[in-house]
């Protein structure tokens, strides 16, 4: 991911109307692996809602959601996270669980506004011109929240992998996976970040291989 897009990642998941909460407070964690859903062949996207899209911007929303979706379903994706180490060991800064678990958990999909697992990709999205003062934010979601945020200042940037990687980091989010708040040596090791990333890298290959 071209490191001038999170320039700013220190306020990444900030949101400009809503209170970030604490890393103190608790949090719930993301789904347990083996939640009721066996995932077989292809995730699916759905997109349920989409608001301050033009229709050409739906368009290029359109194509890097498609991508996302690939990417997860692709042999590269599965292999690359149960391959993933953090300081010499199997696994994710921010999480203690297995690889493995972890990919068992994105691959359920349970999403924290879902009522089960359902190995669907379910967002609601949102497209704004974030203030002056934000203008450094990518995006962000909150806990409270259905809805995934893009700033269009970004957006107008980004070509459909970078997008893909960009709501593929957000879309971690909801299924409960975070990461340092602050800018530590440890962050881009973690679930969204590192994975965030992965998305955009196999999202611009021409071709991935299907589970």
């Amino acid at each position: 991911m071209r490191i001038s897009r999170w320039v700013s990642s220190l306020f990444h998941r900030r949101a400009p109307t809503r209170p970030e909460v604490s890393a103190s407070t608790p949090r719930p964690g993301p789904t347990p692996a083996g939640d009721t859903f066996t995932p077989a062949g292809p995730m699916r996207v759905s997109v349920g809602r989409a608001t301050g899209y033009s229709a050409l911007e739906r368009q290029k929303l359109d194509r890097a959601m498609v991508k996302l979706g690939e990417v997860l379903s692709s042999r590269e994706f599965k292999d690359a996270v149960l391959g993933h180490t953090f300081a010499g060991k199997p696994g994710f800064a921010s999480d203690e669980r297995p690889p493995a678990e972890i990919y068992a958990v994105i691959r359920a999909a349970k999403e924290r506004y879902t009522s089960s697992a359902d190995g669907e990709v379910d967002v609601n999205l949102e497209l704004r011109s974030l203030s002056w003062f934000h203008r450094g934010v990518v995006g962000y979601t909150s806990e409270g929240s259905d809805t995934i945020t893009t700033n269009r200042r970004h957006f107008a940037g980004f070509d459909e992998a970078e997008l893909a990687g960009h709501l593929g980091h957000e879309w971690l989010h909801t299924l409960g996976f975070e990461h340092d708040f602050k800018a530590t040596a440890r962050r881009p090791f973690s679930v969204p970040y590192a994975l965030g990333d992965l998305i955009e890298a196999l999202a611009a290959r021409p071709q991935l291989t299907p589970l």
